[in-house]
C-alpha cells in the first residue's frame, strides 16, 4: 500500500492548526478573569460527647475567582468536595442547644491559583446535644397485639445499649421490636428504628416462645 504525500502532508497542516489553535484559545481564556459559583456540602465537626441534630443549611455557595485557564484546571483537576468546619461548644451550655457558626472564606480551600471570594450563608444556626448512651430493656411486639407479659417468651439480649442525643434517649424506657407473627418454638426480631440520631448495640434479637402444657385433669 502507497503512502499519499498530499494526505500526509494535509494531516499535518490540520494538526498544526488545531495545536496553534488551541495555544490561542488557551491564551486567550487565560487573559481573561472568571467567577464560578458552587454549592458544596457542609460538614459539622463537634467535638466528642456532643450530637448535631440538625441545622438550617447543609450545604454552602463558595464563589471561585481566577483566569480562565486556571479555573478550568481547578474544576477538573480538584473541584471542591465539601467544607468541613469545627465547632467548639461552650461548656456553659445548657442542652440541647442552639449554637451559631460563621463561615469564612478561609474555611475553603481551593486548589491551584483561584481565590474564594464568596462564601453564604455568611452564618449557620445549628441545634447541638449532649450524647449519652443507656442500656435498656427490649420489649416483644407481636403482630396478633397480645402483650408478651401473657406469654412464655425469653428475648436475647433482654437489654442493648442505646446511644443519642439525651434528650431522646433520656425520654426512652425500652426499645421496642417490629411487630413479629408469633408462634412456638426460635424466631426472631429487628429493633424498630428509632431516628437517625438513635444507634442500637444490635440490629435484631432472638425470641424463644414456650408452649404452656396445661393439665387435662386425668391422672
Amino acid at each position: 500500500m502507497k503512502t499519499d504525500p498530499a494526505r500526509i502532508k494535509k494531516l499535518s497542516r490540520a494538526a498544526l492548526a488545531l495545536f496553534v489553535g488551541t495555544l490561542v484559545w488557551g491564551a486567550a481564556i487565560d487573559s481573561e478573569s472568571f467567577s464560578v459559583k458552587q454549592g458544596v456540602p457542609l460538614i459539622i465537626e463537634v467535638a466528642e460527647g456532643y450530637i448535631v441534630m440538625g441545622s438550617n443549611s447543609d450545604s454552602a455557595f463558595v464563589t471561585l475567582t481566577g483566569s480562565g485557564l486556571s479555573m478550568l484546571t481547578s474544576q477538573i483537576s480538584s473541584p471542591l468536595s465539601e467544607i468541613v468546619k469545627s465547632v467548639q461548644i461552650p461548656g456553659d451550655q445548657s442542652f440541647p442547644a442552639t449554637v451559631s457558626v460563621g463561615l469564612r472564606q478561609s474555611d475553603v480551600d481551593p486548589q491551584g491559583s483561584v481565590v474564594v471570594t464568596e462564601v453564604t450563608p455568611f452564618q449557620v444556626s445549628l441545634t447541638v446535644d449532649t450524647l449519652v448512651s443507656r442500656r435498656l430493656p427490649v420489649a416483644l411486639i407481636s403482630s396478633d397485639e397480645i402483650p408478651s407479659r401473657f406469654r412464655f417468651v425469653r428475648v436475647e439480649p433482654d437489654h442493648i445499649t442505646v446511644t443519642g442525643p439525651s434528650s431522646v434517649v433520656l425520654q426512652m424506657d425500652s426499645v421496642v421490636t417490629e411487630a413479629v407473627s408469633i408462634g412456638s418454638g426460635l424466631t426472631s426480631a429487628s429493633l424498630a428504628f428509632s431516628g437517625d440520631m438513635v444507634a442500637y448495640s444490635e440490629g435484631f434479637v432472638e425470641i424463644r416462645i414456650y408452649e404452656p402444657i396445661v393439665p387435662d385433669g386425668r391422672l
